[in-house]
C-alpha cells in the first residue's frame, strides 16, 4: 500500500515538473521575441 501510494506521489511529481518545463518553453519563445523586438526598435531609433 506504501510503496503505491509513493510510486503515485512520483508520478504526480514528474507530471507537475513536466508542465512547469512545458509553461516555461512556450514562455521564453515570446520573452526571445519581445527582446528582438525592443532591440530592432533601438537599432531603428540610433539610426535615424
Amino acid at each position: 500500500m506504501i510503496r503505491n501510494k509513493q510510486a503515485q506521489n512520483l508520478i504526480e511529481y514528474a507530471i507537475i515538473v513536466a508542465l512547469i518545463s512545458a509553461a516555461v518553453a512556450a514562455l521564453s519563445t515570446y520573452v526571445f521575441r519581445s527582446v528582438q523586438a525592443e532591440q530592432k526598435l533601438i537599432t531603428e531609433a540610433s539610426q535615424s
